[in-house]
């Protein structure tokens, strides 16, 4: 028995250092992939965002806020952080590892909205895959996401095995030409007006997960105790999505109370002249890049009004 087990033994470890070390090479390989999930850590993880104003928030930041539109405005360096699909426990953990390898910001602007106290995980697990590697990465989010035992442990399998999914497939983490996908982590949607899913909605609720309500006043205390300004944006929502939101007085009281305890000062947009016009989204809750463009001055404008950064 003992023969054959080291016999077994003999021809899996190396077949298992060998892996491993393909493993290490296509995530290095990958981590430069223009996919843009996969791009939006890559100067994170860097260390190359040496920005004075960091964008925070879900989908609704990464596509509405335009760095560079605050940069010429505030005479600033800025950086959108926005994480597609993802609500605060997501954003906060992004932001952890974001000061393990970059510079306290000055300012966060960070977009609240209905979604934000909800405990999301799961979209788009294939954005850590080429970081496994990292010790920060496997802490904050490979331990809490919901992978499989075989994408945590197994060399190259998580890879593999979604060699035929289109969101997720090998061809994913191959993308690569000189342009970048990203403009200092945002991303303009030239879309227009689709509807469809916004008919297909009775209700738009306002979810609070105790978890995740917890985790963002221990992360307003976090950034109040390193002197790290903040301020909250209700980024435009079409108005018609507005309407059918059935807790829109609770989740204001519920931001208030944040807003309040630690003098956070807030911009609301939700009824923002271009809220009523379809020709500025690409669906209910996303500007495209017009709407953007103009939403990102009109912020830029205000938080200079607040004279905030000074």
């Amino acid at each position: 028995m003992k023969k054959f087990l080291s016999k077994i033994l003999i021809f899996v470890l190396p077949a298992w250092l060998l892996l491993l070390a393909v493993d290490y090479w296509f995530s290095q390989e990958a981590k430069q992939s223009n996919d843009y999930v996969i791009e939006a850590w890559y100067d994170l993880m860097n260390g190359d965002i040496d920005a004075d104003v960091i964008v925070m928030g879900s989908s609704r930041a990464w596509v509405h806020i335009n760095p560079l539109i605050l940069d010429s405005i505030l005479g600033v360096n800025a950086y959108n952080l926005g994480i597609d699909g993802r609500s605060l426990n997501s954003q906060i953990k992004k932001y952890h590892i974001y000061r393990e390898h970059n510079k306290k910001p000055k300012l966060i602007i960070q977009n609240i909205d209905a979604f934000s106290l909800n405990y999301l995980v799961g979209y788009k697990m294939c954005q850590f895959f080429p970081y496994f590697w990292e010790e920060s990465i496997r802490r904050e989010f490979v331990n809490t996401e919901p992978f499989t035992a075989g994408e945590k442990y197994l060399p190259m399998y998580r890879y593999i095995h979604t060699f035929y999914q289109k969101d997720y497939g090998l061809y994913t983490f191959l993308q690569r030409n000189n342009e970048r996908t990203l403009t200092k982590g945002y991303l303009g949607k030239l879309k227009t007006w689709d509807g469809q899913a916004l008919k297909e909605i009775d209700s738009i609720p306002f979810p609070v997960d105790g978890r995740v309500a917890q985790m963002f006043e221990d992360y307003l205390e976090e950034l109040t105790a390193d002197s790290v300004r903040i301020v909250f944006v209700y980024s435009p929502i079409y108005i018609e999505a507005t309407k059918k939101m059935t807790s829109l007085d609770q989740m204001y009281e519920k931001y208030q109370e944040y807003s309040t305890k630690f003098s956070i000062p807030i911009l609301d947009y939700t009824f923002m002249k271009i809220s009523y016009d379809t020709a500025y989204f690409y669906n209910a809750m996303h500007l495209n890049k017009l709407g953007s463009q103009i939403f990102s001055d009109s912020l830029a404008n205000d938080i200079k009004r607040l004279n905030i950064l000074n």
